[in-house]
């Protein structure tokens, strides 16, 4: 019965400092965002000693709000074991022979190879093909490989997805890794992705030169080898389609041809490309531990207590720009995630303050998530409380605090009972629930919570919406500036006008989310016959 009371209590205290100016917790979040997006962090890089001190400084905020070590052998660190890859100087190569011509296409401008977090050396010549999308979806009835015999041989294919498929299912499928590992699956020993004027939209290719010197990254697993790698593949790149027309020069398709297929979501052909691709690349490896740092709140019923509500914000970020020319080269990432780190910790204050939930709570600062989800992937498959325990995650990558908001996104909603909770919370703030968006950014897939997810725990990424509060403001031109100008660059520091006020709602409805389910007595639930319920739930 005490906790009913105490819930009470803290709704209504939440509700009346939702309504005012809150200048102690907008002074905090400040405080947190000033202490990590600091240039002597040097942008957080994995394996950095920037990356350290805010790993340090962690923990010493959960240490001060009485949360429990969560990590391994009784401390709040889980050293998550990296490779690190990094693309040695002017190895990286792609050539088109055909009829005894051949062409060399020129790295950045026409082609991208990434480091090789599997191998130090390729050297690849196959023969071509071209897959379609490269995706094999029993689930979707969709197979790329049902009319193409790809084995042995270097798969082209287009990025991304049918527009036929439902958005967050076609990021599943669309995903780099599941393209990898239905190649693999069907023989193919290398792989050149098309990069489209769909993707365009999602990404520029200049930004591949934002690349340039700075290393990939891929846990280890016990025997020492990268999780997730696909050494059937040997070799791979991405081309710019302006340059990709001459592969299909001769072909019973050309590029121009399928790019409009691709554009009108017009079934893709497959068939065989003349001439043969020689792909090469040298990577340096180099192992590294980088820290999660995991912190619990006990929870307070006997029984619920053995129970896990997950908070997880990446601690990440870039690092530093490489190369001359560059007048600020420190990529500080105040809003991604200095900010939502800031946000989880605020939130951890609230619960220890206000008195331990039903349900434990797991609050989870996880490294590199800009390389991949690396820190939450190694956590969700080594994790340090029960996975089975883990009730549901809220996930807090880059909060857009740039205005007062007047609704909030959660990422996944639709697919499990959480998204209710969401929108739960916000109503009592009066803040709307909005559905995705940005569908077509595939965004579902590509942050912490998505780790969660695969391991079948219902998960939301929750950030702020697109309205302003007084519907007056248009934010539209907000968002398309921070990531036109501002997103993976050093601008995204402590000049942005960052608004505290907004950064304290949020806060607070992050943090009536995630007590709504700490205390209710029913586990969150995936929706009956939801496609990642269904996938992964255990």
């Amino acid at each position: 019965m005490r906790w009913i009371i105490l819930l009470l209590a803290i709704t209504a205290s939440a509700a009346r400092a939702g309504s005012e100016p809150d200048l102690l917790l907008q002074q905090r979040l400040k405080a947190h965002i000033e202490f990590l997006a600091a240039d002597e962090l040097r942008g957080r890089l994995p394996g950095t000693e920037g990356y350290n001190i805010a790993a340090r400084y962690v923990v010493s905020q959960f240490r001060q709000l009485g949360l429990l070590p969560a990590g391994t052998g009784g401390s709040y660190f889980q050293q998550v074991p990296i490779r690190q890859a990094w693309l040695e100087e002017g190895s990286a190569s792609m050539a088109l022979n055909r009829e005894g011509l051949s062409r060399d296409f020129e790295f950045l401008q026409e082609f991208y190879i990434k480091p090789s977090t599997g191998f130090t050396n390729t050297d690849l010549t196959a023969e071509l093909v071209f897959a379609g999308y490269g995706i094999h979806a029993p689930e979707l009835d969709y197979n790329d490989f049902s009319q193409i015999d790809v084995a042995g041989k270097i798969a082209v294919t287009l990025g991304g997805q049918p527009l036929e498929f439902p958005s967050e299912q076609g990021a599943h499928f669309g995903s780099t890794r599941e393209k990898a590992r239905a190649l693999a699956m069907h023989g193919a020993i290398g792989w050149i992705t098309v990069y489209t004027p769909r993707n365009r939209r999602r990404f520029e290719w200049d930004r591949v030169r934002d690349m340039v010197g700075m290393p990939a990254m891929g846990w280890l697993q016990q025997d020492g080898t990268p999780f997730a790698v696909f050494r059937e593949l040997k070799a791979g790149a991405m081309i710019h389609y302006t340059p990709a027309q001459i592969l299909f020069e001769g072909a019973e398709y050309t590029l121009s041809e399928l790019l409009e297929k691709d554009e009108a979501g017009e079934a893709l052909p497959v068939f065989p490309i003349a001439g043969t691709v020689h792909l090469a690349q040298k990577s340096r490896h180099e192992t590294i531990h980088s820290p999660n740092v995991a912190g619990v709140l006990p929870g307070s019923d006997p029984l619920l207590s053995n129970e896990y509500m997950v908070y997880t914000a990446h601690l990440d970020h870039i690092g530093e720009l490489h190369g001359e020319g560059h007048e600020d080269a420190i990529n500080n990432g105040a809003l991604d995630n200095a900010a939502g780190v800031s946000v989880m910790l605020e939130t951890a204050r609230m619960f220890s303050e206000s008195g331990a939930a039903r349900r434990s709570i797991l609050f989870l600062a996880v490294t590199a998530e800009e390389k991949g989800l690396v820190g939450s992937e190694y956590f969700a498959h080594n994790p340090t409380v029960p996975i089975e325990a883990m009730v549901a995650a809220i996930n807090l990558d880059m909060p857009l605090l740039l205005y007062d908001f007047g609704d909030v996104i959660a990422f996944g909603a639709e697919h499990s009972t959480l998204g209710e909770t969401v929108r739960r919370a916000a109503g009592e703030f009066g803040i709307t629930l909005t559905p995705d968006p940005f569908p077509e950014q595939n965004i579902f897939v590509r942050s912490d919570h998505y780790r969660f997810v695969q391991q079948g725990i219902p998960s939301v990424f929750l950030v702020t919406g697109p309205k302003s509060l007084d519907g007056e403001v248009d934010t539209m031109p907000i968002f398309q500036d921070f990531l036109k100008e501002h997103y993976h660059k050093p601008s995204d520091d402590l000049n942005l006008p960052i608004n505290y006020r907004a950064a304290a709602r949020f806060t607070r409805i992050n943090a009536r989310a995630g007590e709504i389910i700490a205390n209710e007595t029913k586990r969150p639930q995936w929706h009956e016959g939801d496609f990642f319920g269904t996938t992964f739930s255990r």
